[in-house]
């Protein structure tokens, strides 16, 4: 590394960790390691999330409590899944560190394919009834569509031409009557009827 203290501080999820440079060029994480060859702040932050200068702190924004489980690894050459973490999340840890499954315990690598099968059983039964359902639903959307042109285009099929024509009636009625209602005759007999119901009810109210 060609910039920086001679030290550096790496800080994974909130905790810290102090290297010296010269350690970092052979570490067994990857991506630790390629720190050492960034010649700038620009190539450093390929590799991390942050970098300050002042403190020479690279941070990274990934999981803490795996990252220590790798760091075991590091010193003693062991490496077994987290407690109470999924192994793919764990695996996926190890994939952006640089260690790959191989570098598992075997039992731990057994345990790893084991969910990996399980994962992909699962989710090829998911594509299956989601495959299933897709002529399904292409028969809903096509019958949308029919109804969608039924309204919206006449022409586009006898259905569509019947409602359009008694949507035209209906329309031409209400307009005679509507234009019905304001001749003098039309009033002069709701008049009539309005007065007639009214005789009605006094007659019914005189005999009560």
């Amino acid at each position: 590394m060609k910039f920086g203290k001679s030290a550096c501080i790496i800080n994974v999820g909130g905790a810290r960790y102090t290297f010296p440079q010269d350690v970092m060029k052979d570490f067994p994480l990857r991506r630790l390691s390629r720190l050492h060859s960034c010649a700038s702040e620009r190539e450093v932050l390929e590799v991390c999330d942050d970098y300050d200068r002042e403190r020479n702190e690279f941070f990274f924004d990934r999981h803490a409590e795996a990252f220590g489980f790798l760091m075991l690894y590091a010193q003693h050459g062991t490496l077994r899944f987290a407690p109470h973490m999924c192994e793919l999340s764990f695996y996926n840890e190890m994939l952006y560190w640089g260690l790959e499954s191989s570098h598992l315990e075997f039992c731990c690598q057994r345990r790893l394919d084991e969910r990996m099968s399980d994962t992909y059983t699962r989710f090829s039964e998911e594509d299956r009834h989601a495959e299933a359902e897709l002529p399904r639903a292409r028969r809903d959307a096509k019958w949308l569509e029919r109804m969608r042109r039924t309204f919206e285009e006449p022409t586009s099929s006898v259905a569509a031409q019947i409602l359009a024509s008694v949507s035209v009636i209906f329309v031409i009625v209400s307009m005679v009557m509507l234009c019905a209602s304001t001749l003098p005759d039309w009033k002069t007999a709701e008049s009539n009827v309005v007065e007639e119901h009214r005789y009605t009810d006094c007659l019914e109210k005189a005999e009560y």
